[in-house]
């Protein structure tokens, strides 16, 4: 029966698979749900601006991020709450400027509006925006895996109040100002979390003002604080679905499955109300307390390849290797995987980029003309133009994975353990994180640990890629097998799409 529903959920999942976005569209609490048009979303934003903490529904218009360094952008907006007699809309403009800083493998980011309509329509009367201040500014920090990002966001907004600037019956002012913006991208997924503090002014004009009374309030003013933690997380996971068939030929496969989630939470300071709803000036208590919405969708589905490989079945690497070769990050052409054979340098750096980019296209006929030029200079002094792996070798230079000795790759070579650790880590970009020398790592042959290794062992052992053997030992000397090999990037696509979550989403929110 499990089996059954298993395979009902994947045809669901193909079924409703969808193309989204990825972002956090505005400062305001809200999540993003369901597509309802070609770039259009379901939408829900918390709504506090009358004094009363309520939810508008409706829905977002997002066109697609260009990959582009000089873009503009723009969001709109549709909500309402019918109960309450509100509807809101919004039209927003961005321009959005990308300067490549290539020499510290950065990107510098800011985003402002050039253009900002909005239009609030409550019992009160109709809020039109009148003045706004906006920026977005950040820092993306590539390694090979993976772009970190960490930015600040600040805005100022006011509303009027049946009027604009000149004439009107009151305002409402928003500030916006807080934490760091923090995220990241990368093959496996995407995620980005705001923390917003945000200030609401309220003032009317006091129908019973008196000059002549002493103490007599011009205007009837009311002060909120929010505290909006807000994250959008994209990530991809794998379910295995067994086959039932006596005669088939495959026991089972792999579904890639994309899904985004949002996920919000508001702590919210606002004046007590009356009754009959409104705000009540003649007290000092407050409405204190928390609103939290949630929503995941499911973006795409894809059914991956099954390996027919003959000598992994009772292996303990065997899902590591079965899921790996599903996704092509190992060679699946052959029948015989060879577990507990050593693996060559050429072969565990393959599979890293795959894991880190995907199959790599193979080389077309103008690419080999190029290699063959004079004065062209290949990556590495023992890999020659015509190679059928010249594309990896590239890559691997570039990103400075794996440096070789005197410029010689030796492909051939068994990778040792120490030296896999090291192009992992380095895929993270994590290097730079371990203390500064002299210190020693948490393992028993610390002391065999090449200098040039020890950050890298170091930072593994950090964040849980490796824990060593059971003597405590690391044996950085030790060659590493193909068994062990796909554990270890097995175990970096985990953390890349499961664990550094916690830091970016949960770590932040729940604090």
């Amino acid at each position: 029966m499990k089996r059954a529903f298993s395979l009902i959920l994947i045809i669901v999942m193909i079924l409703t698979s969808q193309v989204a976005f990825a972002q956090i569209p505005f400062v305001e609490g809200g999540v993003i749900g369901d597509v309802a048009l070609d770039g259009t979303y379901e939408y829900e934003e918390m709504f506090f601006l009358t004094g009363k903490p309520m939810t508008l529904k409706g829905i977002v218009k997002v066109p697609a991020v260009p990959n582009k360094d000089t873009y503009t952008q723009k969001v709109t907006f549709s909500l309402a709450n019918t109960a309450e007699n509100i509807t809101l809309t919004r039209n927003i403009t961005y321009d959005v400027v990308k300067t490549q800083k290539d020499a510290v493998t950065q990107t510098l980011y800011e985003k402002t509006i050039t253009k900002f309509d909005e239009t609030i329509v409550t019992n009160e009367g109709t809020f039109t925006l009148g003045k706004y201040t906006f920026n977005d500014s950040r820092i993306y920090d590539h390694s090979p895996s993976v772009s970190y990002f960490a930015g600040q966001l600040v805005g100022e907004r006011t509303y009027y109040l049946n009027g604009d600037y000149l004439t009107n019956s009151g305002y409402i002012k928003i500030v916006d100002e807080g934490d760091p913006i923090v995220g990241y991208e990368h093959q496996w997924g995407k995620s980005e979390t705001m923390v917003n503090r945000q200030e609401i002014t309220h003032s009317i004009p006091n129908p019973n003002y008196d000059a002549t009374v002493r103490g007599s309030q011009e205007n009837l003013v009311w002060h909120a604080a929010l505290d909006i933690n807000l994250a959008s997380t994209q990530k991809v996971d794998f379910i295995y679905q067994g086959t039932d068939p006596q005669s088939i030929s495959f026991r089972g496969s792999y579904f890639k499955v994309t899904t985004e989630e949002n996920v919000l939470s508001v702590k919210y300071d606002l004046p007590t109300l009356t009754s009959a709803g409104d705000v009540d000036y003649t007290v000092t208590k407050r409405n204190q307390s928390e609103m939290n919405k949630s929503k995941e969708v499911i973006l795409e589905t894809k059914a991956l390849i099954t390996p027919k490989i003959r000598d992994i079945g009772d292996h303990w690497a065997k899902e590591d290797v079965f899921l790996l070769t599903s996704l092509e990050i190992f060679d699946v052409k052959q029948e015989y995987f060879a577990p507990d054979a050593y693996i060559s340098r050429l072969e565990f750096g393959k599979a890293v980029v795959n894991a880190l980019a995907g199959v790599l296209p193979e080389a077309t006929r103008t690419d080999l003309i190029k290699r063959k030029r004079p004065g062209v200079t290949t990556p590495y002094l023992d890999v020659l133009p015509d190679d059928p792996d010249y594309q990896y070798f590239e890559y691997i230079h570039e990103h400075q994975l794996m440096s070789g000795e005197n410029r010689y790759f030796k492909p051939d070579e068994p990778i040792t353990r120490a030296e896999m650790v090291a192009v992992l880590i380095k895929a993270l970009g994590l290097e730079y994180l371990a203390p500064n020398p002299p210190y020693k790592t948490v393992f028993t042959d610390d002391s065999k640990i090449a200098e040039w290794a020890k950050d890298y062992v170091y930072m593994a052992n950090e964040i849980g890629l490796v824990t060593g053997y059971d003597d405590g030992s690391f044996k950085p000397l030790n060659r590493v097998t193909k068994a062990e090999a796909a554990s270890m990037i097995h175990a970096l696509i985990k953390h890349l799409k499961d664990e550094i979550t916690y830091d970016y989403r949960e770590k932040i929110i729940n604090r």
